[in-house]
């Protein structure tokens, strides 16, 4: 089945095991928002999925291809970081085409990418300017736009609300799962705010200690929380 299958992956580092036998399918078109306290394992799991980490344990497999093995940059993956990832001495279209650059992409074709990439994240005319010269949510959505100008085949973000103001953030938010709609790839999204997961979410998993201790529809996982420590995630201010 196309999307992201993920099956027993356990990884870590040196000795330390942090993600443990975690098994998890993302639809080819899904949005899936993984949750869960810090140090549960959610950003492990992503870097092991980029391939930065190399599982000890178990596949990985993208669109009936496994990609346990393979190196980074055979596997097609668009990823956000927290804090974006942009060279703060390149301009914005350098940003946005340096994984075309590196890929041998002719400059015609690579700005070309990069200006259309621009304007589907609502930056046309931004290509000159400098990110110590841009907004939060401006900086956030050229990391997106670096992120995608490869035509990923899966994307990850983490946190990617978690350096946006109070006053922009629902903006930015809306503006994110609009592109998300138009994107229709797989799409994993790691955040322990339970406002964002549930804005964002098509699907949740709810990872604690290194496992999926449960995943469903964002009304499924709130209406039948599997445990009390699942509905304070989920509801912090709720009783009980």
């Amino acid at each position: 089945m196309p999307g992201l299958s993920l099956q027993n992956i356990k990884s870590g580092y040196d000795d330390k095991l942090i993600v443990k036998n975690l098994s998890l399918d993302v639809e080819a078109k899904e949005t899936l928002v993984l949750m869960g306290s810090s140090g549960s394992g959610k950003s492990t799991l992503l870097l092991t999925i980029l391939g930065i980490l190399k599982p000890s344990h178990g596949k990985i497999i993208l669109n009936d291809k496994e990609i346990t093995n393979l190196p980074i940059e055979s596997r097609n993956i668009g990823y956000l970081p927290q804090d974006y990832g942009l060279f703060p001495h390149m301009s914005v279209i350098d940003n946005v085409s340096y994984g075309l650059r590196m890929r041998g992409i002719q400059k015609k074709e690579y700005e070309s990418s990069a200006e259309e990439i621009l304007e589907l994240v609502e930056l046309k005319g931004y290509g000159k300017r400098k990110p110590k010269e841009l907004s939060g949510g401006e900086r956030q959505r050229v990391g997106l736009a670096r992120a995608l100008a490869i035509k990923p085949d899966l994307f990850l973000l983490d946190e990617p609300l978690s350096n946006i103001d109070q006053a922009t953030k629902m903006d930015v938010a809306k503006q994110m799962k609009e592109l998300f709609r138009k994107l229709e790839i797989p799409i994993i999204l790691v955040t322990h705010n339970h406002e964002d997961a549930l804005f964002l979410a098509e699907r949740l998993a709810i990872m604690i200690d290194g496992k999926i201790e449960q995943v469903g529809s964002v009304d499924e996982v709130l209406k039948n929380p599997k445990t009390k420590f699942i509905k304070r995630l989920l509801m912090p201010f709720a009783e009980g």
